[in-house]
């Protein structure tokens, strides 16, 4: 079994010790309810908790699944005040419970990753190699959380020790944290203290996770040199390739595959969560998030567009992503029609698709279908194919175009159960430019990725207006037509591609301050 699994699943509610938070019931030597300082801190097992306590914090359905709803290829379902559909609608502000709680998990994943950096080293007796291990595993963690932060809000608190529950912080530079992140994993990957994998704990941090995080971090921030390099060195350990079936990636088949270089990790009997919620009405999902008609305009052909069916001869990772009329569901075929017969029926109730798709991937019905509450596939965060367009799109961005940058957006284009054209040499940096951006929006569609693209390429504003769903032949009028809820999206640029600083963090630290026109 694995091993983090096996463990976090005793962690959920806190067997943290870890500052302000408390011993949960049930573990180890401590009655309910105490910590004991004098004893805590003294054994491997100890660190290993803790550090397991700062995987809990990880990024899940919300930040996976979910983000992607609030950009130009998804639409986020309403579900009352303070979701993230207000943020897909760009009507949100400071209070937003969605923002809020990403704001705190973040936080809470800093705090307990401060506390096992400034405790670990108390452990007097113990494996040198696994805690160090362990501290490298809390570091990388730590890098992690504030990659997002700093993605999302810009200027955050940089806090590298653990602090008490009423102290008060200001933001740093989003240069100087991405200063910070940047040196933190150059020291964990010099140092050496992640294997390259695991045997039996996989799931954990490895070697390549902070060489990947490195390229991330760089790339959001144009630092295109940095972000080739370190993309280079994911190459280079030759330990990553990627997995032929594209669909059964996001499925248990493909589940820590040599594709996966760092996910969050569930499992039957602990972190589970409702395998088709985000999905289609007929399976007994809720339509949380659905991919919307820009999303399909941006997949290219095989074979020859037939003007009768749009559909034929389209790259299969639309498939593979998406939920259509006429396409295979669960037992029956999936039908949003606005005369479908079907629970999809586009509006119908208030579980059913708004604009007329449904998200497929992610979803493995078979699998599930039994016991739909016990889903357990894992939540990948970081994969090759991303680290390959990384490395594509930061050689064009330094109009370094060679063989390799080819070579990475065919091989990701070229995946076996994918099969698509190969992008021929001799493009401009612009061509080549439009080709990765489409790219990555199709690879990579509903992976919690697309927003932070957006943000860097400055193309908020191509959400704004009218959201088209499903493409269907419209019997009354002989012609081609979207589906259209009504539904009109708008984005500020002077505002939206920074978070607001949740309310309740201003209205408890007199030192932050509020991102602009909040």
């Amino acid at each position: 079994m694995n091993l983090l699994k096996n463990t976090i699943k005793y962690i959920g509610l806190g067997y943290l010790a870890l500052g302000m938070f408390s011993c949960d019931q049930g573990l180890d030597l401590l009655p309910p309810g105490e910590v004991s300082e004098l004893i805590y801190w003294q054994q491997e097992k100890d660190a290993r908790l803790a550090v397991n306590g700062i995987y809990v914090e990880l990024d899940g359905q919300l930040m996976v699944k979910e983000l992607d709803g609030v950009t130009d290829i998804g639409f986020r379902a309403p579900s009352g005040p303070g979701s993230l559909h207000d943020v897909s609608m760009g009507s949100f502000d400071p209070v937003n419970a969605a923002i809020g709680s990403t704001w705190d998990r973040y936080f809470r994943g800093v705090q307990r990753a401060n506390n096992v950096l400034a405790n670990i080293d108390r452990i007097e007796q113990g494996n040198a190699e696994l805690l160090a291990r362990y501290e490298a595993e809390a570091r990388f963690l730590r890098a992690y959380f504030y990659t997002q932060l700093s993605s999302l809000w810009g200027d955050v608190p940089l806090i590298l020790e653990p602090l008490e529950v009423t102290a008060q912080v200001g933001r740093t530079a989003r240069s100087e944290v991405v200063d910070f992140v940047i040196a933190e994993l150059d020291q964990i990957i010099q140092g050496e203290q992640l294997p390259l994998s695991y045997d039996q704990d996989i799931g954990r941090a490895t070697l390549g996770a902070a060489m990947a995080l490195k390229a991330r971090v760089a790339y959001r921030n144009e630092r295109y040199a940095v972000a080739r390099d370190a993309a280079q060195a994911v190459m280079d350990l030759g330990i990553y390739e990627l997995y032929p079936n594209y669909e059964e990636l996001f499925q248990y088949a493909g589940q820590n595959s040599s594709e996966v270089i760092f996910d969050r990790q569930y499992t039957v009997g602990g972190d589970t969560y409702n395998a088709f919620s985000f999905s289609a009405a007929s399976i007994g999902g809720g339509s949380v998030v659905e991919p919307v008609h820009n999303l399909f305009l941006k997949y290219g052909y095989k074979g020859p567009e037939n003007p009768d069916d749009p559909f034929e001869n389209l790259d299969p990772r639309w498939s593979y992503t998406s939920y259509y009329t006429g396409q295979p569901i669960g037992t029956s075929t999936f039908n949003s029609l606005p005369d479908s017969p079907t629970a999809d029926r586009v509006r119908s109730t208030e579980f059913s698709t708004v604009h007329g798709y449904n998200l497929k991937k992610w979803v493995d019905y078979d699998a599930d279908e039994s016991n739909p509450n016990t889903g357990s596939i894992n939540m990948i965060l970081i994969r090759y194919a991303d680290v390959l367009l990384m490395y594509a799109e930061s050689k064009i961005e330094l109009n370094e175009i060679d063989d390799s940058v080819y070579e990475a957006i065919n091989s990701v284009r070229q995946r076996p159960t994918v099969e698509m054209p190969p992008i021929t040499p001799g493009k401009s940096q612009e061509e080549l430019r439009a080709i990765i951006r489409d790219e990555r929006a199709v690879e990579l569609a509903f992976e919690g990725l697309r927003l932070f693209d957006m943000n860097r390429w400055e193309i908020g504003e191509d959400k704004i207006g009218s959201v088209e769903g499903l493409y269907y032949f419209n019997e009354e009028s002989g012609e081609w037509d979207t589906i259209n809820s009504g539904l009109n999206r708008n984005f500020r640029p002077e505002r939206d591609y920074l978070w607001p600083i949740p309310q309740a963090e201003m209205d408890i630290n007199d030192v932050i301050t509020q991102n602009p026109n909040y």
